[in-house]
């Protein structure tokens, strides 16, 4: 079990999600195009069967359960019936592959972020795109990202990864700004006013 969980903490979910996202859309594509051709006979003998139902009423009237009881609409073969499985079969494994990505990725975030790590993961399982979002919001109410490292982790004055600011105090009204902005957005002092002096002095 440790060993999956280290497994997760070191993945790469963003390239793995890209990856799959491109096996996704191949295997789309060529299933469709694979279960056109294999049930070409009866989409022929179903548009027929269409185009003589538009003429004759009776035809709904005696075969009320759809399209696929109108006659002369023969069931394909069996190899053809092996081959439509196998496709589904490959799209139910990428759904599941797709499913299990999101409580994996939760793992690794809230492990990440010091998030609980034993409720965020089974919500992704049983909620799955629900879960994600809900997670998203919470942590972006209650957690924040280091601007220079990218750690996630509790409001306080400097990251604890990296020692950076997250926050620059104005000197003239104390409003709490962004260390990457030069001005206050609230008075619009000089959040370094050394700084732009010197820069003021250099265009002369």
């Amino acid at each position: 079990m440790k060993r999956w969980k280290n497994r997760i903490l070191q993945a790469k979910f963003g390239r793995l999600a890209k990856r799959l996202a491109i096996v996704s859309i191949c295997t789309v594509l060529l299933g469709g195009i694979l279960s056109a051709v294999l049930l070409q006979p009866q989409i022929s003998q179903a548009a027929s069967a269409l185009q003589q139902a538009e003429h004759d009423d009776s035809l709904y009237r005696e075969h009320p359960c759809g399209w696929n009881h109108l006659p002369g609409i023969k069931e394909p073969a069996p190899p053809a019936e092996a081959a439509l499985l196998a496709i589904g079969a490959a799209f139910c494994v990428l759904l599941a592959m797709w499913w299990l990505l999101v409580p994996a990725w939760l793992y690794q975030a809230s492990s990440r972020a010091r998030m609980n790590t034993t409720l965020w993961p089974p919500l992704g399982l049983l909620w799955n795109l629900c879960g994600l979002l809900l997670f998203l919001a919470v942590r972006g109410l209650f957690r924040q990202r280091c601007g220079v490292c990218g750690t996630w982790q509790s409001k306080a004055a400097f990251c604890r990864a990296c020692g950076a600011k997250f926050h620059t105090a104005c000197p003239s009204c104390g409003t709490n700004c962004s260390p990457d902005n030069s001005y206050c957005s609230h008075c619009g002092s000089a959040l370094n006013p050394v700084e732009d002096l010197n820069a003021a002095e250099g265009t002369r």
